[in-house]
């Protein structure tokens, strides 16, 4: 098929936390290596018009630096009426929408798919004129259902699971708009390797158990060097890899720890091999942490989800026993042992390793 006569799918981000960003990236690596019959592209909404990013800080700095405040936003904005008044400020937005329009129709796509529906209301108002003629599709990025997801312009919903489907569904959301497909993660995830030689690579000689703690989650520093040095030095002996996520600060507190069953890590673009070596997982409950793990089949210990969609996230994990959530840092001594040795009670007894069916293969069959 010619560039030319290639169907075009627009997939738009908008980067307020990295997920939504790893999502469209997973979507669009998928189709570069599978789908050579269409034309696909991936955008940050953000870099197409600047003068959205207040929308970005504003979450960054309730959802990271004061939690509880968009824990409470998240709450509120889950009844009809504030969720409805929230969406009209959007449509009426006028100052962002010139760029936005003019990008869609240059880029002329013939299904846009969003990754972050924050930015839904700006979008439809800028662009309602010139995608009638256009599919418009939803990843939800959350094992949760919201008020503020049910748009009458959107086409297809493609969800994480069964739950988010029915939540939606209670909503309002016709059932034959809500495709259940998972959460695209990055083809990466699914490349099988040799464990052993993995191993090797980052010097892991032994046959304890491996834990990945990534602190992508709120503590403190002295809670921190507390955690890493107790996990080490705990009778239940494991390895410890430790990725700061580009925190410098975390990284520098931890970096000199001497023992040869501890690796730490600044920044790594191969988590994927990181997890696929270890036996637990350490970290928050972002939508795209928690598929990667549901993928690998490795159980999370969850530390301070962020009030709101993390929190419905760590829910979905326990409810359906995947990982287990912590209140205070010190839980993690405690449940770590069990979680480690319960996981390989269940891989002993369940010899299937066949990893699910890539997320993104579903939606691009779908589209």
């Amino acid at each position: 098929m010619s560039p030319i006569n290639k169907k075009k799918v627009l997939i738009i981000s908008m980067r307020a936390g990295f997920g939504h960003l790893r999502a469209g990236s997973a979507l669009l690596d998928y189709a570069k290596i599978n789908l050579k019959n269409l034309n696909v592209e991936h955008v940050d909404i953000l870099d197409v018009d600047p003068f959205l990013k207040p929308l970005t800080r504003f979450y960054e700095a309730t959802a990271i630096k004061v939690p509880f405040v968009w824990g409470a936003i998240y709450k509120l904005s889950n009844f009809r009426i504030t969720t409805y008044f929230i969406k009209y400020l959007g449509y009426f937005n006028f100052a962002f929408k010139y760029k936005i329009r003019n990008y869609i129709k240059t880029k002329n796509p013939d299904v846009i798919l969003i990754t972050n529906i924050i930015c839904m209301p700006i979008f439809l108002s800028a662009c309602k004129k010139i995608i009638n003629d256009k599919k418009i599709a939803v990843l939800i990025t959350d094992y949760h259902g919201h008020h503020y997801y049910k748009f009458s312009r959107v086409d297809y919903y493609f969800v994480p699971h069964g739950q988010v489907k029915d939540d939606l569904e209670k909503m309002g959301v016709k059932s034959e708009k809500i495709i259940v497909t998972g959460i695209p993660i990055s083809p990466k995830f699914y490349v099988k390797h040799d464990i052993k030689e993995l191993k090797l690579k980052y010097k892991i000689d032994n046959n304890y158990p491996t834990v990945l703690f990534i602190s992508s989650f709120r503590i403190s520093g002295a809670s921190l060097i507390s955690i890493v040095k107790r996990i080490l030095k705990s009778q239940f002996k494991v390895n410890l890899i430790f990725i700061a996520n580009g925190n410098k600060k975390f990284y520098d507190l931890v970096k000199n720890i001497q023992n040869n069953r501890f690796l730490s890590v600044n920044w790594t673009n191969e988590i994927e091999e990181y997890m696929k070596v270890s036996d637990v997982v350490i970290s928050k409950a972002g939508g795209l942490t928690v598929s990667e793990c549901i993928a690998l089949k490795k159980p999370m210990i969850i530390v301070n989800p962020i009030s709101g969609q993390e929190e419905h996230n760590a829910e979905f994990m326990e409810k359906n026993n995947f990982g287990k959530k912590v209140k205070k840092i010190d839980e993690i001594i405690e449940i770590l042992p069990k979680i480690i040795l319960e996981n390989q009670n269940k891989n002993n007894q369940k010899q299937d390793t066949d990893l699910p069916k890539n997320p993104s293969q579903k939606i691009f069959n779908y589209i």
